[in-house]
């Protein structure tokens, strides 16, 4: 797969993950129903659309292939793990910095980016500590190097649901104390 169809494929997953959120977990409706609370954010929609374009596509893109480089073909468990690890610790983190990060400029109403960053980084990491070793176990088992960055995607779209979800709305009180690991 090419860094342009890895890039495109990520755009197209991370629009159809946040429109799913939107209406599915949301419950939003399109504008012009006053008998509802949330109308359906297109503009939140196209901020997915570039991340995954202009992000998510290439940094997974050439990640994933680093780790092919460094670790050959996953054929055995303990190589598997290798790189299971190795991308959970060395790959996300600074993929989820840089994501909030991207978000965080690109909408309107965030006016402080490193507090975004501090206050759903960690938070999607831990989640992503329970649903990316997983999902990664099985890429890179069974799925060949031409085909990971259309796997990742594809068990993106509920990652990138997740994200959207969390991305959107403002955390409890009891959400930040459980998660307020940095420092102030």
């Amino acid at each position: 797969m090419s860094l342009l169809k890895s890039g495109l494929l990520s755009a197209s997953i991370m629009t159809v993950a946040d429109v799913a959120t939107q209406f599915l977990v949301e419950k939003r409706q399109f504008p012009g129903r006053d008998d509802v609370d949330g109308h359906y954010d297109p503009l939140r929609m196209g901020r997915w659309a570039i991340v995954g374009l202009t992000l998510h596509g290439p940094y997974f893109f050439h990640t994933f292939r680093m780790l092919d480089r460094r670790f050959r073909p996953a054929t055995s468990l303990p190589v598997v793990a290798k790189k299971t690890i190795s991308n959970q610790i060395a790959v996300f983190p600074p993929y989820l910095v840089a994501m909030f990060s991207y978000m965080g400029i690109l909408e309107p109403d965030c006016h402080d980016v490193p507090a975004k960053v501090k206050e759903y980084a960690p938070r999607a990491f831990v989640a992503g500590c329970a649903f990316w070793p997983i999902a990664n176990s099985v890429n890179f088992a069974f799925v060949s190097p031409g085909g990971r960055a259309a796997y990742v995607a594809s068990a993106g779209a509920l990652w990138n649901g997740y994200l959207s979800f969390i991305n959107a709305r403002e955390p409890a009180p009891e959400e930040r104390a459980a998660f307020d690991v940095l420092p102030q």
